[in-house]
């Protein structure tokens, strides 16, 4: 699925957000809202249309990384470690090749348990037939 304009830029700030973890929260708004307004400004100004020009755009300001160190750097504060995310696809992915197993183990034991016993059908027991004797 392709990402829309918004969402490059919404993911974009969403970084930096999360690297200015330490400064003073007004602090970290006010430059975010300065951010979200130049990238506004510059869509506007060039009328930007597609992604990559967004993304043009997005670079020429400097990665989250940059853009918050020099906002840690002026501030005189250390910036956050970064925050441990969880890998919700990787977990997904092992959950579903167990469930996977799973289903294997069980469909070997249920056919070794069947191929366990004797394949051809019981005798069926007749009733002696009787003879007549006369």
């Amino acid at each position: 699925m392709k990402t829309s304009k918004t969402d490059v830029v919404a993911e974009y700030l969403r970084e930096v957000d999360q690297r200015l973890a330490g400064l003073p929260v007004l602090q970290r708004r006010e430059l975010l809202a300065d951010l979200a307004a130049h990238i506004a400004a510059e869509r506007e100004e060039r009328n930007l249309s597609a992604e990559g020009e967004v993304i043009e755009v997005l670079e020429r300001l400097g990665s989250p990384e940059a853009i918050a160190a020099a906002a840690h750097e002026e501030a005189g504060t250390r910036p956050a470690p970064p925050a441990r995310t969880t890998n919700w696809v990787l977990i997904g992915l092992v959950a579903a090749g167990a469930l996977v197993v799973l289903f294997v183990l069980c469909g070997l034991v249920f056919f070794a348990q069947g191929s366990s016993s004797d394949d051809a059908p019981a005798p069926q027991r007749t009733a002696p037939v009787p003879t007549i004797t006369g």
